[in-house]
């Protein structure tokens, strides 16, 4: 079978994809009442509903996917394409995620859906910063013709977000060879690239929402400890500089880390309770108190925990609301549908939910992934495809 013999790592990614396409179809009603009305309506289940939009009528709700149909994922399925656009030999390529960021959100782009906060203002600053960094070396005083400096801000500014240092120098010389740069030209242009490098920062806007914890199915199958950390920062910063966003990113990493490590017989709710605990001090003192509130929660509750936590888009509401589901929940397909049934950003907390419940139930049987959900989801048979995939193979 397609779907059998999954490593862990593999495991989470269909977790993440399955539980988010699951939801698209209700995605940000925020209506438990309205939810359960359409539940009715359908057999009693939200999962794989086709997006319509008189289900958003009358209610507080959004109807973000009305080109999407079921078993396509939301916007935070992108994500995921995105991110093994940008994996090779090496590992996670933070060039190669801006790149294909940019090619796919961008202008001109390959993706047709809604563009969250995230996605709209990181391409908005590799634009808008490109131009000002191409404004800033035209303005240097520098040895080129003005004619060749303005070629120089051209190229330095189209690839400066793609590549570092000595990279980011032989990328632009290519060009510049063709427009006959003499040598010391070009060692001039290097100059230029190494006075410039100091004024990088992260592209994503100071943003707190859920793409923050994207990359976490990924990096902790390819990384550990501190390397964990550095490339785990720094890809979540690509779209949500946001000091919140960031510690929440490292929280989940480290989880998904610790239950790639353990042995299938000790992967468990205890060992993630461990595994919470363990790493909760990396979160804030506000952040730490409503995680530990949900690891307090005594019973499934997700009416009375959507209200206290909230239904939206922010990691502290989305996470804790997703710690205690996960709690009080007893396999995969229970953990999604009543997700679901939370309303509001169900395919948000998806992000968090999908994968851990994947590792802990695994894919079929009676808790498992259910094989019937991951035949529906289109972007797994894309992804299954990506070489990054079977890199994710070789992987416990």
């Amino acid at each position: 079978m397609k779907y059998t013999n999954l490593t862990k790592p593999q495991t989470a990614v269909a977790g993440y994809l399955v539980s988010d396409a699951a939801g698209m179809g209700i995605h940000w009603i925020y209506s438990q009442g309205k939810l359960s009305s359409i539940a009715k309506n359908h057999g009693g289940e939200l999962e794989f509903l086709e997006p319509d939009q008189q289900n958003y009528q009358g209610v507080p709700a959004f109807f973000a996917h009305p080109l999407r149909k079921a078993g396509e994922g939301s916007n935070y399925s992108e994500y995921v394409r995105i991110l093994f656009r940008a994996l090779n030999e090496s590992g996670f390529s933070p060039g190669d995620y801006i790149r294909a960021f940019g090619e796919h959100f961008g202008v001109g782009g390959t993706y047709v859906g809604y563009a969250d906060s995230p996605m709209r203002e990181t391409i908005y600053n590799m634009a808008h910063r490109a131009k000002e960094l191409s404004t800033t070396i035209q303005n240097m005083k520098t040895s080129l013709p003005l004619d060749k400096q303005a070629s120089a801000a051209h190229y330095i500014s189209r690839y400066f977000f793609e590549f570092d240092g000595n990279e980011l120098k032989q990328t632009v010389r290519a060009p510049l060879k063709l427009q006959e740069f003499s040598q010391d030209e070009l060692q001039e242009v290097d100059r230029i690239i190494d006075g410039v490098m100091s004024l990088s920062s992260p592209l994503g806007p100071e943003d707190d929402q859920m793409p923050a914890l994207s990359r976490a199915t990924v990096l902790p199958a390819l990384y550990s400890d501190s390397e964990l950390d550095a490339i785990g920062e720094q890809a979540i910063r690509i779209t949500n500089n946001h000091a919140l966003a960031v510690a929440y990113g490292l929280f989940f990493h480290r989880i998904m880390a610790d239950l790639y490590s353990l042995s299938p017989s000790d992967t468990g709710k205890n060992s993630f309770i461990r595994s919470i605990q363990k790493h909760k001090d990396l979160l804030p003192e506000k952040s730490r108190n409503l995680v530990q509130e949900a690891l307090d929660s005594q019973e499934l509750d997700y009416r009375g925990m959507t209200k206290h936590f909230g239904a939206a888009c922010h990691v502290d509401m989305a996470v804790p609301l997703s710690i205690h589901i996960l709690l009080h929940t007893t396999s995969f397909t229970e953990a999604v549908r009543v997700n679901n049934r939370a309303s509001g950003d169900n395919c948000g907390r998806a992000v968090f939910l999908g994968p851990i419940a994947g590792v802990l139930y695994g894919v079929g049987g009676e808790n498992g992934i259910p094989l019937e959900w991951m035949e529906k989801t289109v972007l797994l048979e894309e992804i299954t495809q990506n070489p990054g995939w079977k890199k994710l193979g070789t992987m416990s």
